[in-house]
């Protein structure tokens, strides 16, 4: 078995409302940064795990993120990469 890393972005559907990240967009326009149309808010957490293979890996990790809510899949999209 080898150690592997992988990366799981948490991040709002489409078609939620994100405040955070309309705040987020709406004080950098107010700053100046006029070119910026949105923003979406979200958590990204990275995991250090051992797996027989990268695929292996992140599919662990996926179970594991959809078994204990990690995420709200009513409101949320789940990304699992895995690193090199």
């Amino acid at each position: 078995m080898a150690r592997h890393r992988v990366l799981v972005m948490v991040s709002y559907k489409p078609s939620a409302r994100d405040p955070e990240g309309e705040t987020l967009a709406g004080e950098l326009r107010r700053l100046g940064y006029t070119w910026i149309l949105g923003a979406r808010a979200g958590k990204a957490f990275v995991f250090e795990v051992e797996a027989g293979s990268r695929e292996e890996a992140a599919r662990l990790v996926e179970e594991m993120a959809r078994e204990t809510r990690l995420y709200n899949p009513a409101v949320h999209s789940l990304l699992v990469i895995p690193l090199a």
